[in-house]
């Protein structure tokens, strides 16, 4: 599973391609055991074993697994009572998805966290 990561979190996670070892597939049989709970980025793999005790299953899980493993994306994942930020925008094979999103060994997921930018000031209209 691979998961795009965009603006900020692309320095927090070290890179723009983070991959998501599958683990054991719904038949019980392992089909990436080497790598089973792993997130990897380029060569590098962080063993996130203590975060999962196999792949995750929906989206939510997934983000906490990217939170847990690179706790330099906590504060543009989730807000101060921990709560995924209403500004996170999810992609799942290219479809808007929400927290409970199921996902599979093959979902493609690109992840946007909420950007900042512009002037900071409030604009007005008088109509």
């Amino acid at each position: 599973m691979e998961i795009t990561v965009y603006g900020p979190l692309r320095t927090a996670a070290d890179g723009k391609v983070l991959t998501v070892a599958t683990g054991s597939s719904t038949d019980g049989t392992d089909k990436n055991a080497a790598n089973s709970n792993t997130i990897s980025e380029g060569s590098e793999s962080i063993d996130a074993s203590s975060v999962s005790a196999s792949s995750p299953e929906t989206v939510s899980e997934l983000i906490t697994m990217i939170a847990e493993t690179y706790p330099q994306t906590k504060s543009h994942l989730f807000d101060c009572e921990g709560t995924l930020r209403p500004s996170v925008r999810i992609l799942v094979n290219g479809n808007k998805a929400s927290p409970e999103t199921q996902l599979d060994r093959s979902a493609d997921i690109q992840l946007f966290p909420a950007m900042r930018g512009g002037s900071g000031h409030t604009v007005t209209r008088y109509d």
